[in-house]
């Protein structure tokens, strides 16, 4: 039974990636349909210029508080559910967070300079 589900599976996803390149191959046929700009203009230069290393730092920095963050609402919920015990490790958490943070600063990498 599992083998049947698998051999399916993959049939309809093969299936449908077929579907699809052979459906927008119907749709897309002159260069100004697939080129990435939807205005209907050439592009000026190129439309894959590299973006700023720090860009990515930056980028980067945010998810990883903003995972910190949402992790930490866990921590304080357990807290005001009356888990005291908690308190110890969710103090933790935050002097972690705040040293990564101090660091990240301290290193340069939330500076943004203009290229």
């Amino acid at each position: 039974m599992f083998w049947l589900v698998l051999m399916v599976g993959s049939l309809v996803v093969v299936g449908l990636s077929v579907l699809s390149y052979w459906l927008t191959q119907l749709w897309v046929r002159d260069s100004q349909k697939a080129s990435p700009y939807e205005c209907g203009f050439d592009p000026f230069g190129s439309a894959r210029s590299p973006f700023s290393i720090r860009f990515y730092m930056v980028a980067i920095l945010f998810l990883v508080f903003e995972v910190e963050s949402l992790l930490f609402f866990s921590v304080l919920h357990a807290y005001c559910s009356g888990l005291e015990g908690i308190g110890f490790y969710s103090w933790g958490f935050l002097v972690v967070l705040v040293l990564g943070l101090l660091y990240e600063l301290f290193r340069g990498a939330l500076e943004w300079s203009r290229d």
